[in-house]
């Protein structure tokens, strides 16, 4: 059959209800040159049965892995070793995209001088909610190019957006695989491709992402506490510190919320505060980390307080 110009990559656990949602996107692109990889992180429901029926029926090529539950993560850089597409483009198991999304995403690409393209990791655009409202800001030109690390900390951009990358790109920069957590920030890869790469970006809607979703109850990503993914959270923010704190004085948000969060995520990993704090490489960020220690114990107290809450009514 040949390579396809995409690998559309969904993970999904335990999503059956809701997975229909990115087959039933698919049928209808307008380019059809894709592929469709599902990693299954290990569900119990009827995921499995889905995606058989849905191979003998769809006029796509639909490839299925099953995984022990180990996270996103893992789903991820197994799916960048099956994928056989020249772009790699992830799609949530609850979200959709609109019928053009991939005919646009290539034609923008192609929209990159071919003696700029090396310094492009891929393309995109924007997202909308379930009822067509753009999440977010919108980019300040069209097209708009730049890496993620400059759209994040000097333009500011706000919201969710959308666009594949580069396979070959894709797999040079795979997630850390740590075990005990379902979930390792994206920006650890993005922010880590952003050093070497840039993309090209339109102001225009590729992706449907589902928010406060009345069928599913909550988004994919919603937590119930701040001890949820931990560790995949404490890597993150010990990465973002290490790497990236130079923009700290263009957008300080991100880190003075990192500040507050690290030792919170570090005690229910069970590690000592120590042992967080020495593994900031940055003085500057070990001064940001103690003054923020006061607002990290409140918070901390208080999560605890709502578990015991939760528990009670339980």
């Amino acid at each position: 059959m040949g390579e396809p110009l995409f690998t559309v990559f969904t993970p999904t656990y335990n999503r059956a209800h809701t997975i229909g949602r990115v087959y039933n996107s698919l049928c209808v692109q307008t380019l059809q040159d894709f592929e469709w990889l599902v990693v299954d992180d290990g569900s119990t429901d009827h995921t499995s049965e889905l995606i058989v029926g849905w191979i003998k029926l769809a006029f796509f090529p639909i490839r299925y892995f099953k995984q022990e539950h180990l996270g996103k993560h893992f789903a991820h850089n197994l799916a960048l070793r099956k994928a056989r597409g020249f772009f790699f483009a992830s799609i949530d198991s609850d979200d959709a995209l609109v019928p053009n999304a991939l005919e646009r995403v290539a034609s923008v690409w192609e929209t990159i001088p071919a003696e700029l393209r090396p310094s492009f990791s891929g393309a995109g655009g924007l997202s909308c909610n379930q009822y067509g409202e753009v999440l977010g800001d919108r980019f300040p030109s069209d097209p708009f190019d730049a890496s993620l690390r400059e759209r994040k900390y000097v333009y500011r951009l706000r919201g969710e957006k959308w666009g594949p990358t580069l396979t070959e790109i894709a797999r040079q920069f795979p997630f850390p695989e740590i075990r005990g957590t379902q979930f390792v920030p994206e920006g650890v890869v993005g922010f880590e491709m952003a050093k070497r790469y840039k993309s090209r970006s339109v102001n225009e809607v590729f992706r449907v992402y589902y928010v406060d979703d009345a069928e599913t109850g909550a988004t994919l990503t919603k937590r119930k506490s701040l001890s949820d993914n931990a560790r995949g959270r404490l890597y993150y923010y010990v990465w973002l510190f290490n790497n990236d704190f130079e923009y700290f004085c263009y957008s300080p948000t991100p880190f003075l919320k990192a500040a507050v969060m690290l030792p919170i995520v570090s005690w229910f990993t069970g590690q000592s505060f120590r042992t967080a704090f020495v593994s900031l490489e940055k003085r500057s960020a070990r001064v940001l980390l103690l003054l923020a220690l006061p607002f990290a114990l409140l918070f901390y107290c208080l999560d605890k307080i709502k578990a015991l809450c939760r528990l009670a009514k339980h």
